[in-house]
């Protein structure tokens, strides 16, 4: 933190900013029991030996991939507090992430925001400020969702020839509004939008690759289709209110969607794959980050 955070911190008690960490320290541990609990849950629902040892070397790969991802969602934000003038380390602020990431999985699917706002807020940074990240950050990953939408096109088309349609329809948008964003914002807004684009690219080619591990036949032509369903997916889960994570509705969009090429068990056991899969990314992201941090005390 610089000059004006600083100021700001000091108006803080020591006693006002050791509560402000607990609570952040406390919402990073609910999330982690409540991982556990779905962990736990998720175990008695896969058929292991319906797997391969191929597929599980891959689902670590993807955990790993998809955790490494993790870093464009803390970059994004740490770009916008920068659109926000606000002045915060780099290592702050993937710091920060990395801890209030987990409360996501607590049941309201809001705590991972509230915990970033109470570890920014002891930091020393203006709670409206961050308030209006977190309005940034929402509208970016809501956007950024949206411009997937083309590619689910051809699955409810069922039509290979409607596939190409579907991407150049999504290059198009992509290209638009990127166009709109420098146009009325700046270079700032675009390269935060990039990284929430990266992560989000990122998580629907993940599902993509899950599915065929698990045994799905997918045509070639619905590459794209399939990860944009997972995408349309997520963003459902995302934007409805008290689902941790988006649990239980990112299954039933990806049924809906999905229910004309792929098995309706092999969609199930990829999402229950795939909620494996992302939880032990989120979590080797802190665990990484919190070590990282811990090697830069010593």
């Amino acid at each position: 933190m610089q000059a004006k955070s600083l100021t700001m911190a000091s108006l803080l008690s020591p006693g006002v900013k050791k509560g402000l960490n607990l609570i952040g320290s406390l919402l990073a541990v609910s999330g982690i029991v409540f991982v556990g609990l779905l962990l736990w849950d998720y175990s008695a629902r896969i058929d292991l030996g319906s797997i391969s040892l191929h597929s599980y070397a891959a689902f670590i790969v993807l955990a790993a991939v998809y955790g490494a991802s993790n870093v464009l969602l803390a970059r994004g934000w740490w770009s916008l507090l920068g659109f926000l003038n606000v002045t915060a380390s780099w290592t702050w602020a993937l710091q920060a992430y990395a801890t209030s990431q987990l409360a996501k999985y607590v049941p309201g699917n809001i705590f991972q925001f509230a915990g970033r706002q109470v570890i920014g807020v002891a930091a020393g940074i203006d709670g409206r400020s961050l308030v209006k990240s977190t309005g940034l950050e929402l509208a970016m990953l809501v956007l950024g969702g949206v411009m997937f939408a083309p590619l689910v096109l051809s699955l409810l088309i069922d039509s290979e020839g409607s596939s190409f349609a579907s991407v150049a329809a999504f290059a198009v948008i992509l290209v638009l509004v990127i166009s709109v964003i420098l146009r009325f914002f700046g270079w700032g807004l675009i390269r935060a939008s990039m990284y929430y684009l990266g992560f989000i690219g990122i998580s629907g080619a993940v599902f993509l690759w899950i599915i065929q591990a698990v045994g799905g036949v997918v045509p070639l032509w619905a590459y794209p289709s399939i990860a944009g369903a997972y995408v349309i997916a997520w963003l459902a889960g995302l934007v409805t209110p008290g689902a941790p994570a988006g649990l239980g509705v990112r299954e039933a969009v990806l049924l809906f969607l999905l229910r004309e090429i792929i098995q309706p068990d092999q969609v199930l056991l990829a999402v229950v794959v795939g909620r494996v899969v992302t939880i032990f990314g989120d979590v080797g992201f802190y665990i990484v980050v919190a070590l990282r941090t811990a090697a830069q005390k010593i």
